[in-house]
């Protein structure tokens, strides 16, 4: 399957599983809603509300920047989409990446040499050990735990 085919394909399974969220909450199912996710869901990287803004601008869409904030909102609820603030050092605003075709990773946030506030690069993984972790702690502690955030902070050498 090409990625066309198979972006269409998660378009058309993340629009059901928000128009489902939209109308169990009583939600207006607006056009800017689907197209906003829509885009998100073209990114390849991490994105903030003022880039998703600019490239709604730029692509000539009639969207405000409170719009994509209270609809950033929604998908947060969904599960459509999750938060993230990187800046340990800074107070950054919140980046944001698609999630529900995601599976569980962490995150490595490389700042630029001689900085700790200006981050150079973003670098996901997932390591079977924390996995581990993870099971451990819900066998001692008796509980199930539903999801989980891990940043490493760091310079390169």
């Amino acid at each position: 399957m090409d990625n066309d085919n198979h972006l269409d394909k998660h378009l058309d399974i993340i629009k059901d599983v928000l128009k489902n969220y939209l109308q169990e909450n009583k939600f207006r199912n607006t056009p800017e809603r689907y197209t906003i996710l829509e885009e998100i869901y073209k990114l390849d990287h991490h994105f903030n509300v003022d880039d998703l803004y600019l490239k709604m601008i730029q692509k000539k869409y009639q969207v405000s920047k409170a719009t994509i904030y209270n609809t950033i909102e929604i998908f947060l609820d969904a599960g459509l989409i999750r938060k993230h603030q990187f800046g340990e050092k800074t107070n950054s605003s919140s980046s944001y990446e698609k999630s529900y075709f995601d599976k569980q990773h962490d995150h490595l946030v490389i700042y630029k040499k001689n900085s700790d506030k200006d981050i150079e690069e973003i670098v996901e993984f997932c390591d079977p050990r924390i996995q581990g972790i993870k099971d451990s702690i819900e066998e001692i502690f008796g509980v199930k735990i539903d999801s989980h955030t891990l940043y490493f902070y760091g310079h390169k050498k």
